[in-house]
């Protein structure tokens, strides 16, 4: 038995009025888009889709796993930057999908029709802020706007390579870009003026994701053997460079389209949000020295042990919904011998919850009989101000 599906959208007799499954990737939005095209019931379309999509938390599938694990890093030059942000103006970048309600929509997920932001555009816009942070920007107003006689400085083809173009002494990058997926669509009018009434002429909708919505920007150094060698470029070298350039990414040249209008600044949450992560007594935790305390680790008691398999997972009868511990009250309701006291399973609930996702992290490379690197995290903006304060010294002296 087939099944045409567009066959069955030219059957609708109204525009849809539920969300299906799959949100903004297909089903609802298609039925919107084909009532779009019936006569005199385009504006009819756009807004039912309008009023619909802008009420929708959208989110990946959690089985899917796409979040990265960063606290396990195979080598002692690695490090990982996850840095929690805030839009402050709208974000957009135009969807590639040709059949759609909308003129302008944002760039989502094929599948599941979650807005995004692909790892090669963070890739593009920081190489970008990179450079400027390396002196484009003067190299620009001397030379009529153009890139002409611009040659990356060493530090910034060891961080991205080269371009496609140049096919001679080919670098590879070292930095691991992550997409970025934000949970909600908000719509932008544009509307130009005539010269001649100054008034409105045909309004213009975009769909972007809304000032106020949270995004992370995520990425790994973790360069092949020999590669720091061969560039003769040291992460001290450029580590204060590159947080500068992200810092200035994010909060001052923007990160969307349209960011000559303003669109995609952002404001860099702190207060433990964003944070640095590399290995224990590797090059970065030696160049931060003694004054920056790492974080705490505290292993389990013998009887916390008894609450957990030999995963380190809390045992079946401990866990609620969602895979997570029971609360206080649901555990002094169970019935039959408990495990432990309330007051003993309160504890444990404590440690759990600050220390359990280390513990298992530390089981399974026991497990693996690998030689166990610990993976320390400072906080963001505690790294930035041990920069400002010159106590991340270079090699060679220079601070």
């Amino acid at each position: 038995m087939s099944f045409d599906y567009f066959a069955s959208l030219a059957e609708l007799e109204s525009c849809p009025k539920q969300v299906n499954e799959s949100a903004l990737a297909s089903g609802f939005v298609d039925g919107c888009t084909v009532w779009s095209c019936r006569d005199a019931k385009k504006n009819e379309a756009r807004t039912c889709y309008m009023q619909r999509a802008a009420g929708l938390q959208l989110t990946m599938p959690q089985e899917l796993h796409l979040e990265p694990d960063h606290t396990s890093l195979l080598h002692p030059t690695w490090f990982c930057i996850d840095v929690s942000f805030t839009i402050k103006s709208p974000w957009y970048s135009k969807d590639d999908r040709p059949f759609h309600v909308l003129d302008n929509p944002v760039r989502k997920d094929r599948v599941f029709g979650v807005p995004f932001m692909s790892a090669a555009s963070w890739k593009g816009l920081l190489r970008w802020a990179c450079r400027m942070q390396a002196g484009l920007s003067k190299h620009l107003e001397t030379h009529d706007m153009k890139m002409d006689g611009w040659n990356d400085p060493p530090w910034i083809v060891h961080l991205f390579g080269n371009e496609k173009s140049e096919q001679k002494d080919f670098r590879s990058d070292t930095l691991v870009f992550y997409p970025t997926w934000f949970d909600k669509v908000g719509f932008e009018v544009i509307n130009p003026h005539s010269r001649k009434t100054r008034a409105g002429t045909q309004p213009i909708y975009y769909e972007v994701v809304p000032a106020g919505t949270k995004g992370r920007l995520r990425l790994l150094y973790a360069p092949f053997p020999g590669e720091i060698e061969r560039d003769k470029v040291r992460p001290a070298d450029f580590i204060d460079d590159l947080l500068d350039s992200i810092r200035a990414l994010l909060e001052t040249y923007g990160i969307s389209a349209k960011r000559t209008a303003g669109w995609g600044s952002a404001r860099i949450n702190t207060n433990e949000e964003s944070k640095i992560y590399f290995v224990e007594g590797g090059w970065l935790h030696e160049r931060l020295g003694e004054g920056v305390e790492a974080k705490h680790y505290e292993p389990p008691n013998e009887k916390f042990k008894k609450l957990m398999d030999e995963k380190g997972k809390p045992l079946e009868i401990l866990l609620g919904e969602n895979e997570k511990l029971k609360s206080k009250t649901q555990f002094k309701k169970l019935e039959g011998e408990k495990l432990c006291t309330n007051a003993e399973f309160e504890d444990f609930k404590a440690w759990y919850e600050k220390y359990g996702d280390e513990y298992r992290r530390r089981l399974d490379t026991s497990t693996k009989d690998n030689q166990s690197l610990q993976t320390r995290e400072l906080p963001f903006d505690k790294l930035m101000d041990v920069l400002k304060e010159g106590r991340f010294v270079r090699q060679g002296g220079n601070q």
